[in-house]
């Protein structure tokens, strides 16, 4: 092996080794990862209840985010009720000499407002916004798949960075909710939970 290829792996190493330091001298830690002394963001998210949301693209956007805010179907108590509503909007643009339109962008807005259940006290609010493109084609039917697919595709991008910032948020300001109960606990579950 050559003295260039040894210098080369062995300065890679010693930066990855300052990296690994500076990261964990930082503060940093995991989204997801467990904390001794809090709950974990996944715990928190696990007991958010969703509720309903009109039409059609509110009930897919609600399956989205059940299915984001608890992947693995495990429920904890629910103690968060999170209200969604949704905005959709379509614009044209990319317009030919003959004035049709070839392209067009699907806008969804989505307005939330986390609440906690114990005491109706509102605990984070926002917007999230997702802007996703679809071809307008000579068929209608083509057309109409394209602009579900970038419906689809605009909920799933909005449930994503919805539950980021839930996350986010139980993990720094919201990191001081009460205990959330595991499902067979529940007997006692005045003994356990600590004030704000």
């Amino acid at each position: 092996m050559s003295f260039k290829l040894q210098l080369r792996r062995s300065s890679a190493f010693t930066v990855l080794l300052i990296a690994a330091s500076v990261v964990s001298a930082c503060g940093y830690k995991p989204l997801y990862g467990q904390n001794t002394s809090a709950p974990s963001a996944q715990r928190h998210l696990e007991s958010i209840n969703v509720k309903p949301i009109p039409d059609r693209i509110g009930q897919m956007m609600r399956t989205a985010m059940m299915r984001g805010l608890s992947p693995r179907a495990k429920r904890s108590a629910q103690a968060y009720d999170i209200s969604i509503t949704l905005d959709e909007a379509v614009s044209t643009l990319a317009v030919e000499q003959n004035a049709f339109a070839t392209r067009a962008n699907l806008t969804l807005t989505a307005n939330y407002v986390l609440t906690r259940r114990a005491d109706l006290l509102s605990l984070a609010s926002g917007s999230v916004k997702s802007v996703s493109s679809y071809n307008i084609l000579a068929s209608e039917f083509a057309t109409k798949s394209a602009k579900n697919d970038s419906r689809k595709r605009a909920i799933q991008d909005v449930s994503n960075t919805l539950r980021t910032r839930l996350a986010i948020y139980f993990q720094g300001p919201g990191q001081r909710q009460p205990a959330i109960q595991q499902p067979g606990k529940l007997e006692n579950a005045g003994s356990d939970i600590k004030q704000p």
